[in-house]
């Protein structure tokens, strides 16, 4: 599989709505405590739109914003960041503590924010050394 393929289908409007629909379906099914529906509402759709949308021509996603953004600041890392979010909101719903749901969210935020702390040191002054985790 094509390194840029994999990384630009993740930023296809399709994709995208398929995982956030997916993402919110199977925290809810997590709340009501059905595990092995709320895995098969996440991974099923994903799978399936991935499978779709990897074999089509995604040049044009290429000269996006959001294209050159996942080109540039989508490591490993990164998406492993935003897995760890949604199985901490996965967990949370299961105990019924929204406040973990929301603190999901945010680290999946944070996984698709990785490019913030490289754009911000690109422009900062010589020999400022802060980063995002100090700012």
């Amino acid at each position: 599989m094509d390194r840029d393929n994999y990384l630009l289908h993740q930023v296809h409007a399709g994709k995208l709505a398929t995982d956030i629909t997916a993402g919110m379906v199977s925290t809810v099914l997590m709340w009501q405590r059905r595990v092995g529906l709320a895995l098969l509402a996440a991974h099923i759709p994903a799978g399936v739109a991935s499978a779709v949308l990897i074999r089509r021509d995604l040049s044009d996603l290429r000269e996006t914003r959001r294209g050159r953004y996942v080109l540039t600041h989508m490591p490993p890392a990164a998406q492993g960041v935003r897995m760890a979010g949604q199985i901490l909101m996965w967990r949370a719903a299961y105990r019924h503590k929204a406040i973990g749901i929301a603190a999901g969210a945010a680290v999946i935020v944070g996984g698709w924010s990785f490019g913030l702390c490289a754009d911000r040191s690109r422009h900062s002054p010589p020999g400022d050394t802060s980063d995002c985790a100090s700012a």
